[in-house]
């Protein structure tokens, strides 16, 4: 779009309406969006340089066009702009925020609406005491009043702003864990957005939902590192070196924190071959039987060049304060669907009985299927409701 079109946009657009344009595919294979607001202004005043010298000058009202570049997934902001055309129209002033200045400058903004000041002095206060400022009596009553079942649930249960944020995320995820799952139309229209294929399009939903992987894998808590991408580099002197990949490094929360390796296939893999090997054995498919040695091999790989004990660094060297005991790490290999030996008339007992025998002998990795994750992703998000719930009903 050249300046003209933006410039007869900018003057013709109506304040009363936002303008969200169309979906547009990063090089990440991520969707964006481009929504716009525009504001007319009253005259005001603005800095500018007279004879090297900065003055303040009376200035006319004028229009703010305000451009947001989000995530459509997510609606994670990517930059925020305000900017508008001069008197010429043939410039513009504009300034820009990056994605943790609009964090910033977002609750700064709603920090100042919760502020009660006390009399006319100044206030200084930390982000965090701003927290633990208390509303003025009357916004207090009828907060209470407005909200007492819900207040009432959270007194009980001690259950914070942050817990309720939270769940309601892992709902929605959850719900989007069982559409990729179980709706092929869905999956495949995610899957437009992932030139990488199949496997992408759950190694994204994984890194975007950790969580799942926290509870779902192990009775053992496992977690990524500070900062860290569940993917990572693991061959080499340290975990920042070059070499092997693998889909998710995790370490268990603990007082000693244990490696963990996990390799995301795909839901759509077969768990054991079309044809029998003898009469009533069906031998594991080779996608299944090739994850387990890629990861077999990853893990062998890794602590080949790996201490038994690994001081984590981040990204430009610097200590985490986390380490990494390596000794005998955990592997998990997610692939398939429990759903393959589900007959028109009932399970396949022997075909299950061939999957099931081979994944019970095997020492490491041990198989985990999707819907079996998803069963366990299920399990954790009604279990943090269940509080809720009950608090509200008492």
């Amino acid at each position: 779009m050249d300046e003209a079109d933006e410039l007869t946009i900018y003057q013709r657009s109506r304040t009363d309406k936002t303008y969200v344009g169309p979906s547009v595919t990063d090089f990440k294979g991520m969707r964006l969006r481009i929504g716009n607001k525009y504001i007319d202004g009253g005259p005001g005043y603005a800095f500018c340089d007279v004879k090297d010298e900065v003055t303040l000058r009376h200035s006319p009202g004028g229009r703010v066009h305000i451009k947001a570049t989000f995530m459509e997934d997510d609606r994670a902001f990517q930059t925020v702009t305000l900017q508008k055309f001069t008197g010429s129209g043939l410039a513009r002033e504009h300034f820009t925020f990056m994605p943790d200045e609009i964090a910033t400058l977002l609750k700064f903004l709603t920090n100042l609406k919760q502020i009660h000041f006390p009399d006319a002095g100044k206030v200084n206060i930390t982000d965090a005491d701003l927290e633990q400022v208390l509303l003025r009596p009357d916004q207090m009553r009828r907060i209470v009043a407005d909200n007492q079942e819900l207040l009432a649930a959270l007194a009980r249960n001690e259950i914070t702003s942050e817990d309720v944020v939270a769940l309601g995320y892992r709902k929605r995820q959850l719900r989007e864990f069982e559409r990729l799952l179980n709706d092929r139309d869905h999956f495949l229209s995610v899957l437009e957005r992932h030139p990488k294929g199949p496997e992408d399009v759950w190694q994204q939903f994984f890194e975007a939902n950790p969580w799942i992987f926290g509870s779902g894998l192990s009775l053992i808590h496992f977690g990524p590192f500070a900062n860290r991408k569940l993917e990572q580099v693991v061959k080499g002197f340290s975990i920042s070196g070059p070499g092997k990949r693998v889909d998710a490094l995790l370490r268990s929360r603990a007082l000693i924190s244990t490696a963990c390796f996990v390799e995301i296939k795909r839901h759509d893999s077969p768990l054991v071959s079309a044809d029998t090997y003898r009469p009533g054995i069906w031998q594991p498919s080779r996608d299944l039987s090739g994850a387990v040695a890629q990861v077999q091999g990853t893990v062998s790989a890794a602590l080949e060049g790996w201490r038994a004990q690994e001081a984590i660094t981040d990204a430009d060297g610097e200590l985490t304060g986390e380490t990494l005991f390596t000794t005998e790490p955990r592997s998990f290999v997610i692939c398939g669907r429990l759903t393959e030996f589900q007959g028109e008339h009932g399970v396949n007992e022997r075909r299950f009985r061939s999957f099931e025998l081979f994944r019970r002998n095997l020492i490491r990795p041990e198989v985990v299927t999707f819907d079996e994750l998803y069963e366990r992703a299920r399990f954790i998000v009604e279990a943090e409701a269940e509080p809720l719930a009950s608090g509200s009903h008492q």
